[in-house]
């Protein structure tokens, strides 16, 4: 039994407009340390109220927070505008410190994202997104689930996939998740997709997965962590996966009683083989980084501090070449998984012209005079609708 603990800490985001209040303590006559957790609105100094209509973002977060902390040995309950439990009896007091350490470690992960008030706001709430230097940043904002999606996170993906597939000047979109534990672990499975349908399935008119299949430019998956059920289909539906060493990627379909069937499970198989892939989603194992990259899941394995660096050297990589070839040679890809052989190729039927363009002309003189190329003479994207 712990004795003798006394932790008090507020720990205010300043940009996502909000402050948290921890506090955990043994009193006289407890058996038990006793957790608590509330929230502070910082532009009133009130404390906030833990429904969806005071703040999605909060609402979301000690719903899967309180979950959380249970793994951790802290049995706790969720009340309207606060987080109380009681710890453990067989935990020490550095024990019980570590917890709160990891406690605290959880919060910041998500709420050190946000980019502006998640408070009366129409921003998002389970997704960052921004765009800088041509490239699209999409990171799912969700650690203490692992990163695990609800509907509206599903949304949000769809709406900034979207708008960043209409933005001229955007050559690559990376896509990665909050924290070092999961890039992202499919459905969230504590929303009942019967009873909680629209927050389990989401609303979007296009799927996010549509919208990266017909996207022009390419898609970079950054795994850090878990990419388990939908959270693997999303890393190996992106054109390049680049993973670190402590993730592990896998299915759960079968396993959870999720029905995952179709073109998103069969395409598995053109990247890693029929074999493989019907391992991976009828057996449910898991596997290494490594292990992906060798049956050819993932095209680069790093250590986790080296996660960025290595990104930002695909990026410039991408940068390099032609963007408009590049989405014709997506649309061949895409047409091959979903074993179409049409009569005309991408490039007859969108861009007949290519060989004529300035871009072409430029990009062969270039390579001839190794000298680097003036972007500028980039053919634009042709404009093909989304369906």
């Amino acid at each position: 039994m712990a004795s003798n603990v006394l932790f008090e800490s507020s720990v205010n985001y300043e940009r996502a407009g909000v402050g948290f209040n921890f506090s955990l303590k043994t009193s006289p006559g407890e058996e038990q340390a006793a957790f608590r957790l509330t929230i502070d609105d910082l532009k009133t100094s009130r404390r906030l109220d833990f429904s969806h209509k005071a703040c999605p973002a909060v609402h979301d977060f000690t719903r899967g927070y309180s979950r959380w902390l249970g793994t951790k040995g802290i049995r706790s309950t969720l009340g309207e505008d606060e987080i109380t439990g009681a710890a453990r009896q067989d935990l020490s007091v550095p024990e019980l410190l570590q917890v709160l350490q990891e406690a605290l470690d959880m919060v910041d992960q998500r709420f050190s994202s946000y980019l502006g008030p998640i408070i009366d706001s129409e921003g998002y709430s389970d997704v960052i997104y921004e765009k800088r230097d041509g490239v699209a940043w999409l990171m799912l904002n969700r650690p203490e689930t692992y990163n695990a999606k609800r509907g509206i996170t599903m949304d949000e993906m769809a709406d900034a996939l979207l708008d960043a597939a209409k933005t001229p000047d955007i050559r690559v979109v990376v896509i990665s998740g909050a924290g070092p534990n999961g890039f992202c672990t499919g459905n969230d499975q504590s929303y009942d997709p019967e009873v909680e349908r629209a927050d389990y399935r989401g609303l979007a008119t296009v799927t996010y997965g549509e919208v990266i299949r017909q996207m022009p430019m390419p898609v970079i998956a950054a795994v850090d962590g878990f990419a388990i059920g939908s959270g693997n289909i999303l890393a190996y539906q992106s054109d390049f996966t680049i993973a670190t060493t402590r993730s592990r990627f896998g299915q759960t379909g079968p396993r959870v009683g999720s029905p995952a069937a179709g073109h998103t499970v069969a395409r598995l198989a053109g990247r890693i083989g029929q074999k493989r892939a019907r391992e991976m989603w009828m057996i449910c194992r898991q596997y290494t980084a490594q292990e992906a990259y060798e049956m050819g899941l993932v095209n680069k394995v790093v250590e986790p501090s080296k996660l960025w660096e290595e990104v930002d050297r695909w990026i410039t990589d991408i940068k390099r070449v032609s963007p408009v070839i590049l989405q014709m040679q997506r649309i061949s890809y895409d047409q091959h998984d979903h074993f179409i052989v049409p009569e005309r190729s991408p490039v007859q039927d969108h861009i007949p012209d290519f060989f004529a363009s300035d871009e072409c002309q430029e990009r062969r003189l270039a390579f001839i005079e190794r000298r680097p190329i003036d972007q500028a003479k980039n053919m634009p994207y042709v404009q093909i609708p989304i369906k």
